[in-house]
């Protein structure tokens, strides 16, 4: 009865996905976490297709981000199949001149709550940018920080799940950045940041740790993109300190192959946290862990074998460890494994349905008395950016 269930449910959402598709006949670009959010130019919004009005700025852009799905689980407490919103995301992005831009992407999504920061923790990018010259670029509010790997650099819609390392982090911070650009291809950024959003209390409940007068952090990037775009970098060093003998370090280092049909990513992750910021450890340990180390290495390979297709894999190794403690010492260790087939209806649009299998395997160390544990799911997704105006 299940899975007659499920195969009812499925036809129903792709049959949806149908009718959006090619009942609205939007067009859409690429976008991405980064910067601007992607080469947009060139693209036809719904609004012109409608009302037949042509735009002559790039002044004002309206996208709605989407991703919605039917999942269907097959291990653990939520076993069964449902529908989920995963994605919803308003964004709004201009450029004056030949200096001036801004973006701003909010949550539709999730209710939203006032941070210490004085932002709504639904706003994803508040930011304006100024281009000096071909080499030097500003950037000041509230923004994603430059952070390395291909995985963390993805559109959140684009997603179907995230590594571990990257789910744990808090990627939108108030801040100023500068990058410099030495020669076409290779971009290096300097950004200071407010290290956390909310007060020790909040982001550490029960912690006793004495603030920092100056609660800040700092990322150095490296951009690279080589052999005609066909080797491509994302490295970055991050430092944040938070408070007295509370400090963390990401070193995140993302390189891609870029050829006509195939593209592959091999990202590294790795985290030395004073108190656990990722929360990962804490949630299966209790309290706020302290000493805490996570490393990931995630691999993610697409191939095109037709012009409306996109087929990929992706795999990935994560551990966690409490340094100085035995018993949590080295104790967790995941496999995350995900294979999806998507079929672009359209090679002008960024947007597809996408029939993915997500797999995940935890083992812990046998003394920390923690039970091993996987899950599986089939998941069938409309994923959509569609620009409104």
């Amino acid at each position: 009865m299940k899975k007659e269930q499920s195969l009812v449910c499925g036809h129903n959402i792709l049959t949806m996905a149908f009718v959006f598709l090619y009942g609205t006949g939007t067009v859409c670009a690429q976008g991405n976490n980064s910067r601007l959010g992607g080469d947009d130019s060139g693209v036809t919004s719904l609004s012109e297709r409608l009302l037949k009005v042509e735009k002559h700025s790039d002044a004002f852009n309206v996208f709605l981000n989407m991703h919605a799905s039917y999942q269907e689980r097959f291990n653990g407490d939520e076993e069964g199949g449902s529908f989920k919103g995963r994605q919803l995301r308003l964004e709004m992005k201009g450029t004056f001149d030949d200096h001036w831009s801004y973006r701003l992407r909010y949550r539709l999504n999730r209710p939203g709550e006032q941070q210490d920061d004085n932002f709504s923790n639904n706003i994803d990018f508040m930011q304006v940018n100024y281009k000096v010259n071909d080499h030097w670029r500003l950037t000041a509010g509230k923004k994603e920080l430059s952070l390395g790997g291909f995985e963390f650099d993805y559109n959140p819609i684009q997603v179907i799940e995230y590594s571990d390392f990257v789910n744990g982090l808090a990627e939108f911070h108030v801040g100023a950045q500068v990058a410099f650009t030495p020669v076409k291809g290779h971009d290096l950024q300097l950004e200071v940041f407010n290290a956390n959003n909310n007060s020790l209390g909040k982001a550490y409940p029960g912690a006793d740790l004495k603030g920092s007068k100056h609660p800040l952090g700092t990322t150095f990037n490296w951009t690279g993109d080589m052999l005609g775009g066909k080797l491509q970098t994302l490295w970055a060093y991050t430092y944040m300190h938070e408070a007295s003998r509370t400090d963390t370090h990401y070193l995140m280092l993302g390189q891609k192959l870029n050829l006509k049909r195939w593209q592959w990513f091999v990202d590294y992750y790795a985290a030395w946290e004073n108190a656990d910021r990722h929360g990962l450890v804490s949630s299966e340990t209790g309290g706020v862990a302290r000493n805490v180390n996570y490393n990931s290495v995630i691999s993610e390979l697409h191939y095109q074998p037709a012009s409306h297709w996109n087929c990929f894999v992706k795999g990935g190794v994560e551990t966690a460890s409490m340094r100085n403690d035995a018993t949590f010492k080295n104790y967790r260790t995941s496999y995350t494994y995900q294979a999806a087939v998507q079929w672009i209806p359209d090679l002008s649009q960024d947007a597809k349905i996408s029939l993915a299998y997500v797999g995940k395997k935890v083992d812990y160390k046998e003394a920390c008395g923690l039970k091993d544990y996987n899950t599986d799911r089939i998941e069938l997704s409309l994923i959509y950016r569609i620009k409104l105006y």
